[in-house]
């Protein structure tokens, strides 16, 4: 694409990237736990494929304010330095569409959001096709935190590691640009 790793485009994966917890447990515990008679839809659509559709099952029941969130804050510091240089965020997570709106409107430095819906899993492999289509190969940076997110750093032209789960920097190797633990 030709633009250095200061001026592409910054995807942000969020859950244990942008904030140091995974939605979909919290949508577990105050969803499920409160209403147990849905474990067995819920079951039913990840056991046939249909992970998109539980999450949004999900996200239409859960009530919580973003701002009751723990995010990763030194990462945070240096997202608002790159948006203050020009940089673009675009939040990029598997969570589902509905959630992710409300952290990135509470965090306010995102000029899109990229996630899952009812229908689409943005997660992994499909996560890297969706930002290769948007950006091209190379196109764009990426931050993410887990063994999920290889295949992005794959296409991405600079791979920003926050938080890593245990044994991901061994799997990354030389490739890593930047690292927030």
């Amino acid at each position: 694409m030709g633009q250095s790793g200061s001026e592409i485009p910054i995807a942000v994966d969020m859950d244990g990237t942008l904030i140091l917890t995974d939605m979909s447990w919290v949508s577990i515990r105050r969803v499920i736990l409160r209403r147990p008679w849905t474990i067995m839809g819920m079951l039913v659509k990840e056991f046939t494929g249909r992970r998109a559709q539980w999450k949004r099952d999900l996200a239409e029941k859960l009530i919580f304010d973003p701002s009751e969130l723990e995010y990763h804050e030194g990462f945070l510091d240096w997202l608002t330095g790159e948006r203050a240089k020009g940089r673009t965020l675009i939040l990029a997570t598997a969570s589902d569409r509905l959630i992710a709106e409300q952290v990135a409107g509470y965090v306010g430095l995102f000029s899109d959001v990229m996630a899952s819906d009812s229908l689409f899993n943005l997660r992994g492999e499909k996560k890297a096709e969706a930002l290769v289509s948007r950006f091209g190969e190379g196109g764009f940076a990426y931050a993410g935190n887990s063994k999920h997110d290889l295949p992005v750093w794959q296409h991405s032209g600079e791979v920003i590691v926050v938080n890593p789960e245990s044994g991901l920097l061994d799997r990354i190797g030389d490739s890593v640009d930047i690292i927030f633990e």
